[in-house]
C-alpha cells in the first residue's frame, strides 16, 4: 500500500506541475525512500542519515512545501516578488531536510535554529497587517532565548562525551537527578517549539499575521521540530528521566485542556485553528511524557496527521479571506449557501481535526490516550474532557462558518477554483490512505 502511495505521489507531481527545478529534490527524496523501505532500515550518507522517524517527517516537509508553492499561485499572477518567495521555500526545504537528517547534535542545533530564518522572512515580507513585525519579533525572542539552554547542554555533552554524534548520547551519570536536570535543560527549546502551554503565545500571533503559506509551514512542519527533538533525545536517555514524566503529562493534558476552552472564545478563524494546534500538541506532549513505545509511535502518527489536517484548515481559512477580505467568524457565515462545494472540504477537515474515523488523526490520538492511561489511569477524566472539547471547537468552527445567515455586506462569493480543490485533495489524500498502513510506521 505504501509502495502504491509513493508511486501515486510521483505521478501526481509529474502530472500537475511543470517546474522541474523546483520539484527535482522531491524525486531525490523519493529515491531515498525506496532505498530505506525496501533495503535496510537505516540509510546513512556521511554526516546525514535517515531512519523511519526522519523519513516520514522529511516526506511531510516536502509534501507541505509543494502545496505551499501551489497555494501561493497569486504571487505569480500579480508578480508579488514571486522569485524571492520561491527562493525562501527552497531555503526552508533544504534547512528542514538537513535538520531531520543530521546525525550529530551540533549540526542539528544549527539547522534547527536556521529554519527560523525563512519563516521569519515569510511573516515579515508577505504578511497582511503591520502587526506582522511584532509577530516576527515574538517568534524570534521566544525560540532563540529558549534554545540557548539547549546550546549550553549540547556543548557540555560534547565536552563530556568527546563528540556530538547522537550515537554517543547513551551515557549515564551517577545520579538520576543530574540526568533529569540535563534532560529538562535540553528540551526547553523543544517545549517552546511544540509549543507547550505557558510558552505558546508566539504561535497564535505568528499564525494570524503570517500569509497562508507561512501558516501552512508553521502548522505543518515547524511545530513537529519540537516533537522530533524530544523523540530523538528521549530515545537516548533510556528511561533515566522518568522522574519528569508526571510533569510532562500534566503540562500536556492541563495545558491542552485550557487551550481547548480558549478556542471556544475565538472570533478569528486563523486564531481558532492555531489554538487548536496547541491543544493537539499538548496531547502529543502528554503521550511522549508517559514514556512508552505506544506513546512514542503514536506521537509520530499525530505529527503527520496534524501537519496535513491543520495545514489544510489554514488553507481553507486563506481561501475565505481571499473572498471576503476578513477572517472574522462573525462576518464569514452561511458559507454552505454561497460555497457549497468548499463546504464539503470544511466538513472533512473539521472531522479530521476532531480525530473522527477514516483519518489518520484517529489512530494517533487513540494511541496517545492509551499511552497516557497506561501511565496513570486517574487521567481518564482529563482525557474525556480533552476529547469532548476537541469535538466542541471543531464543530464550533464548522457550524459557525457554514451555517447561519450570510453577512449582507458580502455581495457574492464564488466557489472554489480547480487549483484550490487540488491543494485540498492533496492534503487529504495521504491523511486518508496512510491510516491503512500504520504498521509501516511502528518502531
Amino acid at each position: 500500500m505504501l509502495k502504491f502511495f509513493f508511486l501515486m505521489l510521483g505521478l501526481m507531481i509529474m502530472s500537475f506541475f511543470g517546474e522541474f527545478l523546483f520539484y527535482f529534490p522531491y524525486f531525490v527524496v523519493l529515491s531515498l525512500g525506496w532505498l530505506m523501505f525496501y533495503g535496510d532500515n537505516f540509510v546513512s550518507l556521511s554526516f546525514l542519515g535517515l531512519d523511519i522517524l526522519s523519513w516520514f517527517l522529511i516526506l511531510l516537509t516536502f509534501w507541505i512545501i509543494m502545496l505551499m508553492h501551489l497555494s501561493s499561485h497569486g504571487y505569480k499572477l500579480y508578480n508579488f516578488y514571486c522569485e524571492k518567495f520561491c527562493f525562501i521555500l527552497m531555503l526552508m526545504m533544504v534547512l528542514l531536510f538537513m535538520t531531520f537528517s543530521a546525525l550529530d547534535m551540533l549540526s542539528f542545533y544549527i539547522f534547527f535554529e536556521g529554519s527560523l530564518i525563512p519563516i521569519y522572512l515569510l511573516i515579515v515580507g508577505w504578511g497582511y497587517q503591520p502587526e506582522r513585525l511584532q509577530a516576527g519579533i515574538y517568534l524570534l525572542l521566544y525560540t532563540i532565548f529558549a534554545s540557548l539552554p539547549l546550546l549550553i547542554s549540547i556543548i557540555y555533552m560534547g565536552d563530556f562525551l568527546g563528540g556530538y554524534n547522537f550515537v554517543m548520547l547513551n551515557f549515564c551519570f551517577d545520579s538520576s537527578y543530574w540526568v533529569s536536570f540535563w534532560f529538562f535543560f535540553s528540551i526547553s527549546a523543544f517545549l517552546v517549539k511544540l509549543p507547550a502551554f505557558y510558552v505558546h503565545l508566539w504561535l497564535p500571533k505568528a499564525h494570524v499575521e503570517a500569509p497562508v503559506a507561512g501558516s501552512m509551514m508553521l502548522a505543518g512542519v515547524l511545530l513537529k521540530l519540537g516533537c522530533y527533538g524530544m523523540m530523538r533525545l528521549m530515545g537516548f536517555f533510556e528511561g533515566k528521566v522518568s522522574l519528569l514524566s508526571s510533569m510532562l503529562v500534566s503540562l500536556g493534558l492541563l495545558g491542552g485542556l485550557m487551550v481547548s476552552f480558549i478556542c471556544l472564545r475565538q472570533v478569528d478563524l486563523k486564531a481558532l485553528i492555531a489554538y487548536s494546534s496547541v491543544s493537539h500538541m499538548g496531547l502529543a506532549l502528554g503521550g511522549l511524557g508517559s514514556w512508552g513505545l505506544w506513546g512514542y509511535s503514536s506521537c509520530l502518527y499525530t505529527c503527520v496527521a496534524h501537519g496535513l489536517c491543520s495545514s489544510g484548515l489554514f488553507f481553507l481559512s486563506g481561501v475565505v479571506y481571499e473572498r471576503s477580505g476578513s477572517r472574522s467568524i462573525l462576518i464569514n457565515k452561511g458559507m454552505m449557501e454561497m460555497m457549497p462545494s468548499m463546504s464539503f472540504w470544511w466538513f472533512m477537515y473539521c472531522i479530521g481535526n476532531m480525530a473522527a474515523p477514516v483519518v489518520l488523526n484517529l489512530v494517533g490520538e487513540l494511541g496517545l490516550i492509551g499511552s497516557i492511561l497506561g501511565f496513570s489511569f486517574f487521567s481518564m477524566t482529563f482525557l474525556m474532557f480533552f476529547s469532548f472539547m476537541g469535538a466542541c471547537y471543531s464543530l464550533y468552527l464548522f457550524s459557525s462558518t457554514q451555517h447561519g445567515m450570510y453577512f449582507s455586506g458580502i455581495r457574492s462569493l464564488w466557489d472554489g477554483l480547480v487549483r484550490e480543490y487540488l491543494v485540498l485533495l492533496l492534503h487529504f489524500y495521504p491523511l486518508f490512505f496512510l491510516i491503512l498502513e500504520v504498521d509501516m510506521m511502528t518502531f
